[in-house]
C-alpha cells in the first residue's frame, strides 16, 4: 500500500475466513468452492482485496490452530482465487510460514495481528517477499492481565515483552500505550529490511480494549496518520458496535435478520466515519453496505475534487 493520498477514495478489503470456528460467518465459507463463491461476491460488490484467515480470534471460543492445518485450510483458497483473479490478497495470520506459504500462492499482503512481535520470524519473511504488512496494535499482548484481555487467546509464540514492559505498559493511556507497541514492532520492521512505505498500522480496535478506549482510538484515527503510515481499520461487527446498539434499544440478536442487518448498518456508520477521515483500508465482512458509506463519505472529503453541477429536480 502506498503512503497516503489524500485524492484517493477508501479501498474496501472483503473477509473470507475459512475456519469452522468463526466469530461472524461460522466456517460457512470453509470449503475451497465456497470461499471461491464469497470471493466472487466481495469483488463484484465492491472489493479490491480480500483477507483470507484461517485462525480465529474470537475472543473467549477460539483455539490455536497448528501451522499445517492452518496452511492447509488458507493456501488452496488463496490459489483458487488466484488462478481466475488477480485482486489483491491478504493472509491473516501472525505464523510465519503460514505467511511464507500464502505469499508463495500469490497472496500481497500478511495481516499481523501480532504486529509483527507473536513470531519473530514474520518481519523477515515479509522483508524476503518484498510483501506489504498490516502491523496491528495488540493490547492483549501489551497487558494480557488487564480484564478486557482475559478473554481472548494467547497470541504469539513465547513472550516478545518483558515483565518490566508489560508492568510499564499497563500505567500507560491506550494512546500512549499504542505508540510504545507501534515503536517496538517497526523497530523490528526496520532492522529485517521492511521499507516504510510497505506498512500499514491497524490500531487493533475490539482486540483486548475498553469501550472507552475503542471510541478513542477511532477519534483520534489521524495520530496513526501522523505517525506517517497509512491506516488499515477493521470494526466490522466488532463488540463495542453491538454494545452501543444494543445499549440504546437496537435488535442486536443475530438469529433474527433485523438483529443480524443492524450490525452491518453500525458497522456501516463507523466505516462512513473512517473513510471521511482519510484512511486507506477499511476490513469488512458485508461489502455492499461498507461500499455505499465509503462512497459518501469519501465525496464529502474529496469536495474540491467533485464536478460542480446543477442538480436536477427529483421526480
Amino acid at each position: 500500500m502506498k503512503k497516503r493520498d489524500n485524492h484517493t477514495k477508501t479501498a474496501i478489503c472483503g473477509i473470507i475466513n475459512v475456519t469452522p470456528d468463526s466469530f461472524s460467518d461460522g466456517g460457512q465459507f470453509f470449503a475451497v468452492e465456497e470461499a471461491l463463491k464469497q470471493a466472487r461476491k466481495l469483488i463484484d460488490e465492491g472489493a479490491t482485496i480480500l483477507d483470507i484467515g484461517g485462525e480465529s480470534t474470537r475472543p473467549g471460543r477460539s483455539s490455536y490452530v497448528e501451522i499445517e492445518e492452518e496452511i492447509q485450510r488458507v493456501i488452496p483458497v488463496i490459489k483458487a482465487i488466484r488462478q481466475e483473479s488477480d485482486v489483491l490478497i491478504s493472509v491473516d495470520t501472525w505464523k510465519s510460514q503460514v505467511a511464507d506459504e500464502a505469499l508463495k500462492a500469490g497472496a500481497h499482503i500478511v495481516n499481523d495481528i501480532t504486529g509483527l512481535m507473536g513470531d519473530e520470524k514474520m518481519a523477515d519473511v515479509v522483508a524476503k517477499a518484498g510483501a506489504q504488512v498490516v502491523i496491528m496494535f495488540n493490547p492483549v499482548m501489551a497487558r494480557p492481565q488487564h480484564p478486557s484481555s482475559l478473554i481472548f487467546p494467547h497470541f504469539g509464540f513465547g513472550e516478545p515483552f518483558t515483565k518490566e514492559d508489560i508492568a510499564d505498559f499497563e500505567q500507560l493511556p491506550v494512546e500512549e500505550l499504542m505508540t510504545a507497541f507501534f515503536d517496538r514492532a517497526l523497530v523490528r520492521a526496520e532492522k529485517a529490511g521492511i521499507s516504510q512505505e510497505k506498512i500499514m498500522l491497524d490500531p487493533g480496535i475490539g482486540f483486548g480494549l475498553t469501550k472507552k478506549e475503542n471510541l478513542i482510538l477511532l477519534r483520534d484515527l489521524d495520530k496513526l496518520h501522523e505517525m506517517g503510515y497509512p491506516i488499515f481499520l477493521g470494526v466490522s461487527r466488532k463488540r463495542f458496535v453491538i454494545n452501543i446498539l444494543e445499549e440504546n434499544g437496537f435488535e442486536v440478536n443475530p438469529e433474527t435478520e433485523k438483529g443480524f442487518r443492524n450490525r452491518d448498518t453500525a458497522s456501516a456508520h463507523v466505516t462512513s466515519i473512517a473513510a471521511r477521515q482519510g484512511v486507506e483500508v477499511v476490513r469488512v465482512h458485508d461489502v455492499a453496505s461498507h461500499k455505499m458509506a465509503v462512497e459518501i463519505a469519501s465525496a464529502i472529503r474529496l469536495a474540491d475534487d467533485a464536478e460542480n453541477l446543477n442538480l436536477k429536480q427529483y421526480k
